[in-house]
């Protein structure tokens, strides 16, 4: 039988497991949540305390190969970032596992004061050997990466359901934006400026409307296409859009 992907959520709880199954002896629909129950310890906890009608369960892909559906899972699984978001049930992404800071910790104080062997030496200079130190990607690699992952080929790809959007929502309330209270750098004030050196903007339309908006917090610009203040973040884009609009 062909492999497959799947997703499963515990609705008390909301949490959610992904991942492919190859080893199945009969179809996709006859097989999960019928005779399998997927490997994971944390699924297997829930079956036992809330029992397995708790859970809603989606096939979401079926494959050729084995090599096929285990690849995709891994991209799903990174895209999302399982392992930085509780709700998911996943512990792990092709075999890693984050490690935590007590785990960090026993590592490092292992291998302190050990010195490495010629061998280990030799192993971490062919693995360095012909990387540039500063590689940026050409433009030729970043069409390839855009268009691997563009359409179909995005885990994302497809409508958002209700559902989805109201976890989303829900996961964001409460959290404040990264720059919230943090006043704008000079340099930062500086790029702004400099994006307005070189419009075409009538002088006497530009002063009169600045000195219409004194002790406004944000300094807007006159669109002489519509006949509106537009704030200066926003004109370059606006104009754009406003000339075509109106075929100008």
């Amino acid at each position: 039988m062909k492999p497959y992907t799947y997703l499963i959520k515990h609705c008390p709880t909301g949490k959610v497991y992904y991942g492919f199954r190859s080893a199945n002896k009969l179809d996709p629909a006859e097989d999960l949540w019928k005779q399998y129950f997927t490997s994971s310890p944390g699924v297997q906890k829930l079956i036992e305390e809330t029992g397995a009608d708790s859970f809603d369960v989606e096939i979401r892909r079926i494959f050729e190969t084995k090599e096929q559906a285990s690849n995709w899972e891994t991209r799903v699984l990174r895209r999302c970032r399982v392992l930085e978001d509780e709700r998911w049930l996943n512990q792990n992404i092709a075999g890693y596992i984050v490690p935590t800071e007590e785990s960090r910790q026993k590592i490092s104080d292992y291998h302190k004061g050990k010195p490495k062997s010629d061998q280990h030496k030799q192993n971490l200079s062919k693995s360095q050997k012909g990387k540039s130190k500063n590689y940026v990607q050409t433009e030729e690699h970043k069409r390839k990466n855009s268009l691997a992952n563009s359409g179909k080929n995005n885990p994302m790809y497809g409508a958002c359901t209700p559902e989805r959007a109201a976890n989303i929502s829900a996961a964001k309330k409460g959290k404040p934006a990264a720059n919230k209270g943090i006043p704008m750098s000079e340099e930062q004030k500086q790029k702004l400026r400099d994006k307005m050196v070189g419009r075409k903007v009538d002088p006497e339309v530009l002063a009169r409307r600045i000195a219409s908006q004194t002790g406004q917090k944000r300094q807007k610009l006159y669109c002489s296409h519509c006949e509106r203040d537009i704030s200066v973040g926003w004109y370059d884009r606006h104009g754009d859009q406003c000339r075509a609009r109106l075929n100008i």
